[in-house]
């Protein structure tokens, strides 16, 4: 199941809704959904953190049950404008070093788990037109993102797994002359962090940990040419020890971490230098099979 945030049209006023696709792709108010189908416990808030924690309490049977319903329905709307899948108030924390495993010299990870914070401000809708600073230079890294549907406070590996309730797609957009600037400080906040610049989606695909195959793969292209391609058994750091490592800050439901080409070893047959650069005019696609394909342009 694929869940997302829209703003839908009439008889919801242009409300932003949790929506939910079926297999014809068009997509559905998931409360009404959920009502229909008589599920208990729906929660009252059309927040999606609320929405998380609720599908994260569930079952595979009842899961099964969403999509059956969801296919069994007649109208929705067919290609609804999607809305980054982050609540004002969630983080994403980004799992990477200074240089990228490809660009160390020994291309061995840290013992330790480091990375960058980013806010919900520095995110951008799926298929949005970003404006770049013509004097300035950029660089983009494709990321998978593990969104929480649990809250996880200091937990171990196995319930940090337990704590995930899905997966989406970033494009981890860097202002490299600010993230320059900033090393010497040790801080990279503003460089990581400018306003919509990083695009987030599309959509947040509901799977557990066990559901994501060692094999999938993610990639990024840039005006059609593929520059980073890598799977999840890829990634230096396994997805639920950066979550038990970064649970040290404490993870509520709809908090993101992320990993991408920074933190994947280099093999034969994968494409992990990073990062890439990025300029005015460029078209970004960072794809997955089980997800979708997040877009996004860069204008002056």
């Amino acid at each position: 199941m694929k869940i997302a945030l829209a703003d839908l049209p009439w008889p919801f006023l242009a409300d932003t809704r949790v929506v939910a696709q079926s297999t014809n792709d068009h997509w559905h108010d998931l409360r009404s959904v959920l009502a229909d189908i008589g599920q208990s416990g729906i929660p009252a808030s059309q927040e999606l953190p609320a929405m998380l924690a609720y599908l994260s309490s569930l079952g595979a049977g009842a899961r099964r049950k969403i999509e059956h319903a969801l296919d069994a329905r007649k109208n929705g709307t067919p290609s609804p404008a999607l809305l980054k899948p982050m609540d004002p108030l969630a983080k994403i924390l980004l799992t990477e070093g200074r240089v990228a495993l490809s660009r160390s010299n020994d291309q061995l990870p840290a013992t330790m788990v480091v990375g960058f914070s980013k806010f919900q401000t520095a995110l951008a809708d799926p298929g949005t037109e970003i404006r770049l600073d013509p004097q300035a230079h950029y660089d983009a890294e494709a990321a998978l993102a593990v969104v929480l549907g649990k809250p996880a406070s200091r937990v171990t590996a196995g319930a940090a797994a337990r704590s995930i309730v899905g997966f989406t797609l970033m494009a981890e957009i860097t202002h490299r002359d600010m993230f320059d600037a900033e090393w010497r400080t040790s801080n990279s906040l503003f460089a990581k962090n400018g306003l919509g610049l990083s695009p987030l989606g599309p959509c947040i695909w509901i799977a557990g940990l066990n559901e994501l195959d060692a094999s999938t793969e993610i990639t990024l292209a840039i005006n059609g040419t593929l520059r980073q391609r890598f799977t999840v058994a890829d990634f230096a750091h396994g997805i639920a020890s950066a979550t038990k490592a970064w649970s040290r800050c404490v993870l509520e439901p709809g908090d993101m971490v992320a990993l991408g080409a920074a933190i994947a070893k280099p093999r034969p047959g994968n494409e992990v230098d990073s990062p890439i650069p990025i300029a005015a005019g460029d078209r970004i696609e960072v794809a997955c099979a089980p997800i979708g394909t997040l877009t996004a342009r860069f204008a002056a």
